[in-house]
């Protein structure tokens, strides 16, 4: 499935970016045009399974790369107008280029050979641009209760109590800081940094106050 991403800018530049949400990482395609921020033992995430001997480059830095190097110079409070085309929607908003960036770097990190980020592309698949921290709660909450519910049809032990939820969003929390580290070396200015930042803030959101949010959002999600 092909996501669109389109950045207009107030001086006319436009900027189209296409993500399949199912494509598979293929590093037979590498070339010396890649970075050295992007080779895989450079900020290598604390928590990443690959082995520099049989991985040279980091997944998702391979994916970013366009997206890094496109907006590079850009600073973050710049507005934009960022359209999203599904093949079931549109979105567009008119925002500050870091919320638009944080949006498209979270779509392709999830969506990248990155085995742990690759867990997220079931939520992929039914993407939501620009989510507030309670959309994100109840998207990720939704899409693990709904796991746990197939494990347990299945004959394996569910998960109701949502540890294995916490974990997770602590080791995504760690990825994007470690990630962070890729996209700072990279950039001039902080518009790509600060879209990294708002990932490892909305990662953190979650793992440090599930619970806490969750009783925030009792009301919304049980009628009286």
């Amino acid at each position: 499935m092909d996501i669109q991403y389109k950045f207009k800018l107030d001086g006319g530049q436009e900027y189209m970016f296409t993500v399949d949400t199912t494509r598979v990482a293929d590093e037979s395609e590498q070339t010396t045009d890649f970075p050295f921020w992007a080779r895989l033992d450079f900020h290598k995430c604390i928590n990443c399974p690959l082995s520099e001997t049989e991985h040279d480059f980091c997944p998702a830095a391979l994916d970013a790369k366009r997206i890094t190097e496109t907006f590079k110079q850009m600073v973050s409070t710049e507005e934009v107008t960022v359209e999203v085309s599904t093949p079931d929607r549109t979105y567009v908003k008119k925002t500050d280029s870091q919320t638009g960036l944080r949006a498209l770097f979270g779509l392709v990190m999830a969506t990248s050979g990155c085995p742990i980020l690759g867990r997220f592309k079931g939520l992929a698949n039914t993407h939501l641009p620009f989510a507030t921290m309670e959309e994100t709660i109840l998207r990720a909450v939704g899409s693990y209760l709904i796991q746990q519910y197939i494990r347990n049809m299945d004959g394996e032990q569910p998960d109701w109590k949502l540890d294995g939820l916490n974990k997770f969003y602590a080791e995504i929390q760690e990825v994007n800081r470690c990630f962070k580290g890729r996209i700072d070396a990279a950039s001039e200015n902080d518009a790509n940094m600060n879209a990294l930042g708002s990932l490892v803030y909305l990662a953190m959101g979650v793992s440090f106050s599930l619970e806490d949010q969750l009783t925030d959002l009792r009301e919304m999600v049980i009628s009286s």
